[in-house]
């Protein structure tokens, strides 16, 4: 189909919808990346991925039509299936492609032999009906996934790796807002030989990331959810096999507290020796377009049976301004009893994590942003045993500020660096990041991305070249090519080394919810020479 004409009947089927439909349809664009378009609205207004939206700009002038990949509750990412202008932070984006909703049948009524008898209500109307019933929707993913390296250093370290991942998401249970959740990955990891204990030549390895079901409704005065769960609020808890209760004062006030063991971080079973608890108050109010503000104060511990594992504040705090300014803080403070006070140094109480990011959007064209990073360890109770040498190789502060400005003619700079430095060392460490993205590139939808990347330090100095070269085509089809480059030298020795690497990619939509995706990639140097495979057929729901 002519393209002119599609935008056409795109803009044409838009605007008629959008007289049907209200504000839960339309997806302020927050911000872009290289790859995907970022929307402020998820799966709590509906967004799924597949869903097919069109970007529009001003009244009703359609400019692209994009695919949801990913969706969050409260965000979704999209790819670009094309378009005949960038997007920018600012616009809108218009559901008009959605899978199907497939009520559930109603029985049919049951004879009679009386006469039916008019009432004197009015009959619903059809809009009405379909708003105060809600259908049951499922959907998510499942995919088959292959990996493969082929080892030609003549070391062994050939390994293959099938994998089969499933994720799934079942909303407006019974008609009402019951959900329920799954994720899940099973791989079967196949060596050459084996590697030592914990890498045995072959072997299985089955994680469950999430099985929850839950209420959840702001209106509601109670939310809750249980199983497998990962709280958004509290996200420093991580996994817990347990249960969540949510007590929605009002609209933007909620308290919640929640419960429950630690999965086994190697296997992700069950297990009951680590009990993780939590207790937050969390307020929320605005929306990203004007100007919104959360903040999150929050109480966790966890034990080891009997013995105190960790124990901390957390406050987390998100100021935006529209799409001009974004502020995000966290910090973490410990609090130190018994063994873990010893590990301390006597200290009752340490400012164990501290992270500040800020984003201001100068003028249309030009983003500045600075970020401050003093995440450490903490001591729990699995690596009490940790040599304090070892333990204090990671305890580093750091400042980086990052650059983005878009020229005309679809191109875009960045440029990031900073430093990190530990007390104990002589020198801090650099990196910096620089390069540019192209898009509608020599011909329409290609994209053309250079990266350089370097660092240096007391020991060492190298740097890392990459270049990138990729088509889209219609109806979501995309190939790209790679070549990179990472050298790096070692003081002490003197020594330099080089490594390289080709790379292509493709990702096919294929009919009815398949898709495809693969790479294939050969390196070669002084530290490797290989190939590795990927591939990957799924299936969206």
């Amino acid at each position: 189909m002519n393209k002119s004409l599609f935008f056409l009947i795109l803009a044409l089927a838009t605007m008629l919808l959008a007289q049907e439909q209200d504000k839960q349809t339309r997806f302020p664009v927050k911000y872009l990346s290289a790859e995907y378009v970022y929307l402020d609205g998820g799966k709590a207004k509906g967004l799924n991925p597949g869903d097919q939206l069109a970007v529009v700009r001003g009244k009703d002038r359609v400019i692209a039509k994009i695919e949801v990949v990913f969706a969050a509750d409260f965000s979704a990412s999209c790819k670009v299936v094309f378009s005949r202008e960038d997007i920018k932070p600012g616009d809108v984006a218009m559901l008009i492609e959605q899978k199907p909703e497939t009520p559930a049948e109603a029985p049919e009524p049951e004879a009679t032999e009386e006469p039916s008898v008019a009432s004197d209500a009015p009959a619903p109307k059809p809009a009405e009906a379909r708003k105060s019933q809600k259908s049951a929707r499922v959907s998510g993913s499942a995919s088959l996934q292959y990996f493969h390296l082929n080892d030609l250093t003549g070391a062994g370290l050939d390994f293959s790796q099938p994998t089969f991942r499933i994720s799934l998401r079942a909303r407006d249970l019974w008609g009402k807002d019951y959900q329920f959740r799954l994720r899940t990955r099973t791989r079967y990891n196949q060596r050459a030989r084996r590697l030592g204990s914990e890498a045995p030549r072959d072997e299985f390895r089955n994680r469950i990331y999430e099985l929850s079901f839950s209420f959840e409704n702001d209106e509601a005065r109670f939310n809750y959810q249980f199983g497998r769960i990962f709280s958004r609020y509290m996200s420093g808890v991580g996994y817990i096999d347990g249960v969540q209760i949510q007590h929605n004062f009002s609209p933007v006030f909620r308290i919640g507290i929640l419960g429950g063991t630690q999965p086994d971080w190697r296997d992700s079973n069950f297990q009951t020796k680590y009990r993780k608890y939590g207790l937050y108050f969390n307020y929320r109010k605005g929306d990203y377009q004007s100007q919104r503000f959360e903040s999150t104060l929050a109480a966790a511990a966890q034990y080891y049976t009997s013995t105190v594992s960790r124990e901390y504040l957390y406050l987390q705090n998100n100021y935006s301004l529209g799409t001009r300014f974004n502020l995000y803080q966290s910090a973490e403070m410990d609090i130190n009893r018994g063994w873990r006070k010893q590990k301390s140094g006597g200290r009752g109480m340490v400012l164990s994590n501290l992270f500040i990011s800020g984003r201001y959007q100068v003028s249309q064209p030009l983003t500045l942003g600075l970020t401050f990073d003093n995440r450490q360890n903490y001591w729990t109770y699995e690596i009490q045993s940790l040599a304090d040498s070892l333990f204090d190789d990671a305890l580093r502060t750091g400042l980086r500020a990052n650059l983005s400005l878009r020229l005309p003619g679809n191109t875009n700079l960045f440029a990031n660096g900073g430093f990190r430095k530990r007390e104990s060392d002589k020198e801090a460490t650099y990196s910096y990041t620089g390069g540019l993205n192209k898009s509608n590139f020599l011909i329409r939808r290609m994209a053309l991305n250079f990266s350089y990347a370097g660092f240096s330090n007391l020991f060492s100095d190298g740097h890392n070249t990459t270049l990138r070269l990729s088509q889209g085509f219609l109806p979501g089809h995309r190939l790209e090519v790679a070549y990179g480059q990472y050298a790096y030298r070692i003081d002490s020795i003197n020594q330099s080394r080089n490594n390289q690497w080709v790379r292509a990619n493709t990702y096919l939509a294929l009919l009815r919810h398949w898709f495809f995706s693969g790479m294939y990639e050969y390196d070669w140097g002084e530290d490797l020479e290989g190939t590795r495979m990927y591939l990957e057929l799924g299936y969206r729901f």
